[in-house]
């Protein structure tokens, strides 16, 4: 049996589930993903940047700050991650769309649809939520034709896996303003190379894979190991069993 602490299993490999049992933690830090979320879009919906650059010049300028409620929210997988998001989200007054590859319905979500629905829903969203794990079937997911088809304006968070979505074709999208702005913390490498261009972007919040990570992460972490290491000592089936057909 191998537990992973983290959620992503896509750096172990294949193995052969007959043999091997591997475990993740996922679910653990989903309300902290959730916050870091839902601050990197109420960091551009209130103008957040241009109120420190008023601020450092002081100057009293009139602003507009933009909503939540109302605004149509697209989930990319709805996980552990993405359900927490879609319970906030549903405080804020916001519809919401998701994505996941076995469709159901699911509490606080308005629509559930298959992961091959993405494209018709793209054009739908104020905002995206990228929280699927990185997979054969999720690497170039959202590439640039999938971000042609979104609503000019749209703000992105990703907290999913470098890979998942096209940096290249994200950063050109974002230099038109066709994307607003992004809240990155996972990138295709890293630790984000000092000469790449996202650094240069305004309208971008560059996190190091820290979405995660706050200072009771790893005592839950341990906590949910503990448990399994129990189930395995009882033999009994242990939670968060990864798929490797599946990748989570």
């Amino acid at each position: 049996w191998v537990a992973n602490g983290g959620a992503g299993t896509d750096h172990f490999g294949q193995w052969d589930p007959r043999k091997t049992t591997v475990t993740n933690a996922a679910g653990v830090a989903a309300g902290m993903m959730a916050e870091y979320i839902f601050g990197g879009f109420l960091h551009f919906t209130l103008d957040i940047p241009g109120l420190q650059r008023d601020k450092g010049a002081r100057v009293w300028n009139a602003r507009v700050v933009s909503p939540l409620a109302g605004k149509t929210l697209l989930i990319v997988g709805l996980g552990h991650t993405g359900q927490a998001v879609a319970k906030r989200a549903k405080a804020f007054g916001m519809t919401v769309l998701g994505t996941r590859a076995r469709p159901q319905r699911m509490d606080h979500v308005d629509e559930v649809h298959a992961a091959s629905d993405l494209p018709d829903l793209l054009p739908r969203a104020d905002l995206i939520a990228v929280s699927t794990p990185l997979i054969p079937a999720t690497r170039g997911l959202i590439g640039a034709q999938e971000i042609a088809r979104m609503k000019p304006g749209v703000i992105l968070t990703d907290v999913s896996r470098g890979g998942v979505v096209d940096q290249s074709a994200l950063h050109d999208a974002l230099i038109t303003g066709h994307v607003a702005a992004a809240a990155l913390d996972v990138f295709e490498t890293e630790p984000l190379p000092p000469d790449s261009p996202i650094w240069a972007l305004d309208n971008v919040i560059v996190s190091p894979h820290c979405s995660s990570v706050h200072a009771e992460w790893e005592e839950a972490s341990f906590r949910l190991f503990l448990d399994n290491l129990d189930r395995w000592t009882r033999g009994e089936k242990l939670l968060n069993i990864v798929d490797p057909a599946r990748g989570y």
